[in-house]
């Protein structure tokens, strides 16, 4: 199978990658819905593609000809969000001379992208609520209806139980958005995907920036399959860019937690596209492989160098990954791959200093 034709094109600059059997269903499930008028929630980590899905559910549906409009709603003050959403009336507020129609008159018989939905205030996940309803909403400051045709996609990088209980969204506005759900897996659980994301980012930087690409030493491109992305594509995409203008002295294989032995044979872009799923990350089928047993132990050796370090810091996380020279979040992965946890007996810092304060006064 060629994969190069699971790069699909949504718009200029916008492609959706589905080269894995968990996204080409993802893909399939984007169509389907894509026919139907309904809400979506796509659910996701912070750069995973959750904008390249609701483009794609948009280019697929009857409103493709329409416009489509993302609004990020943990950019912008309650008050900002609620006349950039809905609109508002003259007078409605200091410096509201003119009638202004907000996104969803502006995105009329297309597709809005509420991103983020969970930063969305309360006030404003009533008028949501209407609006998906009633079909009309109301103006910042106006008396009258006015009729919308939306069709509203929102995303969040959050789990159900984090967006309901820690950042208040409503129920009945999750209940309406999540009857169509897509759950949108992290770049960890699609990591056959690496080499055909990493050529794509590749060709289409290199095309913006006027340089030629460069070729990808097999060390590095094993040490990003390796890697567990927290980032997602996002913080792929930055490390080719990296890579593209600085070369390899910029990237640095250590800064990826490298498993693998180095090569100095390039590898070419158009080897880089596997032919099959068994041959994405290169590993042998004999699990007893030197290779293997090499990557165990390394793995070993490092689950015990992150437990030494978090018992240094008394389990201090922030201190933990500063002293082992990752990034918060990727020891959060590790932590929870290596399934380590506290001692039984561990008081987090901030109810140390909370009784320590007790104490004094």
């Amino acid at each position: 199978m060629n994969t190069r034709n699971d790069i699909e094109e949504i718009s200029a600059g916008h492609f959706f990658v589905a080269q894995s059997p968990v996204m080409r269903k993802i893909r399939a499930q984007a169509e389907l819905l894509a026919r139907m008028n309904v809400p979506v929630l796509i659910l996701g980590e912070s750069g995973s593609g959750k904008e390249i899905l609701a483009r794609l559910i948009h280019k697929l549906s009857d409103r493709a000809e329409s416009k489509f409009v993302k609004v990020n709603c943990a950019t912008l003050s309650r008050d900002l969000l609620e006349s950039e959403l809905f609109g508002c009336e003259p007078g409605a507020f200091a410096g509201a001379g003119v009638n202004r129609p907000g996104k969803f008159e502006l995105c009329d018989k297309g597709t809005l992208l509420l991103d983020e939905i969970v930063d969305l205030p309360a006030s404003l996940q009533a008028k949501l609520l209407h609006v998906l309803e009633d079909k009309e909403l109301f103006r910042v400051g106006g008396d009258a209806s006015v009729p919308v045709d939306v069709r509203i996609v929102a995303a969040t990088n959050m789990t159900v139980a984090q967006a309901l209980l820690d950042r208040g969204l409503r129920e009945d506005v999750y209940y309406r958005l999540s009857a169509f759900c897509l759950h949108l897996p992290p770049l960890r659980e699609r990591k056959s995907e690496i080499p055909v994301l990493v050529a794509h980012f590749m060709a289409q930087l290199a095309r913006h920036y006027g340089l030629n690409p460069r070729p990808l030493p097999p060390a590095l491109l094993n040490t990003w399959q390796d890697y567990c992305w927290p980032g997602n594509l996002r913080e792929l995409e930055n490390a080719v860019k990296r890579y593209l203008v600085m070369g390899e002295d910029s990237v640095g294989i250590a800064e990826y937690a490298s498993t693998t032995t180095p090569n100095t044979e390039p590898v070419s872009w158009s080897d880089m596209i596997p032919e099959s799923p068994t041959s994405v990350d290169g590993e042998p089928a004999d699990p007893a492989s030197l290779k293997s047993l090499v990557r165990s132990l390394k793995g070993e050796a490092e689950r015990s160098a992150i437990a030494n370090t978090l018992e240094k810091t008394n389990w201090n996380r922030k201190a933990a990954a500063q002293l082992l020279g990752i990034s918060y979040r990727g020891l959060l992965y590790k932590i929870r791959d290596y399934q380590l946890a506290p001692p039984t007996d561990y008081v987090p810092f901030a109810h140390r200093r909370q009784a320590s304060k007790s104490e004094t006064t």
